[in-house]
């Protein structure tokens, strides 16, 4: 396996146990990514352009056949339970392997090692291998930087560091775009034809994250088979993102900074260090100045990184933008699921910019999404009506025909009041937390603190509601 070239892995598995075994097997043997979740995995090929798709189908064929429709070429290894029918499937939609539960890492090699070395050969080394074109953040967003004199102002911000070398931190809540403006800052700079690299600190773990930083040479630690360029040796000449700079474990914090000051690290079990020319932007959504005097980031750190801040404010600051991004976001998926939906009459665009958007962009998006899939205006200001309730303490009276088909017909009783007052209290805290970990279901139960599949259960049952 030494002289095998490094394969690029999408690994699209629910199964905690399964997902674990692959992923410990692939970080070895390749570089493995994971999309959020499964409406976004066809965006999530186009942009990571993987080797080979992991792909678990549990009750139907019908996401593997999506998959070899869209990708006829793209090679698939199946993962599911143990059935016939899920197997005769698979093998008839040319699936190049099929795993079945429960998987063991220490099995991996033996049953996959022959394939892995078949598509190594087909494929140049990764640290060779061409970035994904950067999409353009004005395109993908027009109104994003222009909507408000605030967002103007950090447009402007970001046009006059772009082009030097200086660290820049990106501060503001979850999902105002903060990604947005480093690929921003990225396009606009003397680095854009090379690589543009992101890492997301709270989603590695952290003893994890060194390797995936830095690297690791062969023999470092067990498992490790041959060598593993990092994150900055892939981003030499380009840009690093750092997203969730704040999460990131003090003991790394201390590498960090040596990188950051004289441009040199050593991948793990190396005794020697490499020279790197790499751009660092970083991104938090937490108030670092607290972190560090609770002791839990680095001053110096902080100091290094803090060069230039560029805060994005919150959506609810800037409400004006809310009716051109839902134009655009509907394009886009209309577009995206081949849908054909009517615009937003203005007085649900009127409800909708009454909402504070706790998610900002992304949870705007997803309302989005969800109307073209579901094609129901009604369910769309009903959960905002909800939200706007639950945080004026009474219910508003809906602003449209269309929100009017919401209002329950006669008198509920007190039981009723309370269970469905209790339930949409639920619904409002899955629907916050999931926005807040982009989406990531294990994530959100385990912060939670349910179990995964009580959350499913859940999640099933809100689904329901939008379609009916």
């Amino acid at each position: 396996m030494s002289a095998r070239k490094q394969i690029r892995a999408l690994l699209v598995v629910e199964n905690e146990l399964a997902a674990n075994a692959l992923r410990g097997y692939l970080r070895v043997c390749g570089d493995v990514a994971e999309p959020h979740c499964g409406p976004e995995l066809h965006s999530a090929i186009r942009a990571s352009r993987p080797d080979l798709v992991f792909l678990e189908i549990t009750d139907t064929e019908a996401p593997l056949a999506s998959l070899r429709q869209a990708f006829p070429e793209l090679p698939v290894i199946v993962v599911s339970p143990p059935s016939p029918a899920l197997a005769f499937a698979a093998a008839r939609l040319g699936a190049q392997d099929l795993l079945t539960f429960p998987i063991e890492q220490q099995a991996l090699p033996a049953r996959l090692s022959r394939l892995l070395e078949s598509l190594s050969s087909a494929v140049p080394n990764l640290a060779e291998r061409p970035e994904p074109p950067v999409p353009e953040p004005l395109a993908m967003l027009p109104s994003l930087f222009d909507g408000s004199p605030r967002m103007i102002e950090v447009r402007e911000t970001i046009e006059k560091v772009a082009n030097t070398n200086a660290t820049v931190l990106i501060r503001g809540e979850s999902g105002v775009g903060k990604e947005i403006a480093a690929r921003l800052i990225f396009s606009r700079s003397h680095r854009s034809q090379k690589p543009f690299v992101k890492v997301n600190c709270a989603a590695i773990p952290n003893d994890l994250l060194e390797s995936e930083l830095f690297g690791y040479e062969a023999g470092a630690f067990t498992g490790a088979q041959r060598s593993k360029p990092g994150k900055f040796e892939l981003a030499d000449g380009g840009t690093l993102f750092l997203d969730e700079i704040g999460e990131m474990h003090p003991a790394l914090q201390a590498k960090l900074l040596h990188v950051l000051q004289d441009g040199e690290f050593a991948r793990l079990g190396s005794k020697r260090d490499t020279a790197v020319d790499v751009r660092v932007i970083c991104a938090t959504n937490r108030a670092i100045e607290e972190r560090v005097a609770a002791g839990f980031f680095r001053e110096d750190l902080f100091y290094r990184i803090n060069v230039i801040t560029v805060h994005i404010p919150p959506l609810r600051e800037r409400r004006n933008e809310i009716p051109l991004l839902i134009h655009h976001f509907i394009e886009k998926y209309a577009a995206l699921y081949e849908r054909s939906v009517d615009p937003l009459d203005d007085a649900v665009l009127q409800a909708l910019s009454q909402y504070t958007w706790p998610g900002n962009i992304r949870e705007l998006e997803n309302i989005c999404k969800r109307y073209v899939i579901v094609g129901n205006a009604t369910q769309i200001v009903r959960e905002v009506s909800l939200h706007i309730a639950g945080a004026q303490g009474a219910q508003i009276e809906p602003t449209s025909s269309v929100a009017a088909e919401s209002i329950s017909q006669g008198r509920p009783s007190l039981l009723e009041i309370g269970q469905q007052a209790a339930w949409q209290a639920e619904r409002r805290t899955i629907l916050e937390m999931l926005v807040e970990t982009r989406w990531n279901r294990r994530e959100a139960a385990r912060r939670l603190r349910v179990s995964y599949k009580a959350l499913l259960n859940k999640i099933n049952r809100m689904e329901g509601e939008s379609r009916s």
